[in-house]
């Protein structure tokens, strides 16, 4: 678990967990997102708002920068 978007964005799985209160009753929920509600909510946590055209272009950029470094051949891993 995480709050910084250059650690979420290496991630295999992105999860939100989300509160709720009615006044009476809190509840929680975990929602596993696809790779667009990723970027909307990596832009989130960049830039404070999840529609900022500068701030998806940025989430798009991390998420691919994760993934480039996800495919590079580390020797550990022979």
């Amino acid at each position: 678990m995480t709050h910084l978007p250059q650690v979420a964005a290496f991630a295999d799985n992105h999860l939100v967990v989300e509160k709720s209160d009615d006044g009476l009753v809190t509840s929680s929920g975990v929602t596993r997102l696809d790779q667009p509600a990723r970027v909307r909510e990596l832009s989130r946590m960049l830039a404070g708002l999840e529609d900022s055209e500068f701030g998806q272009a940025h989430a798009e950029e991390l998420l691919a920068m994760a993934e480039g470094e996800r495919d590079r051949d580390w020797p550990w891993d022979d």
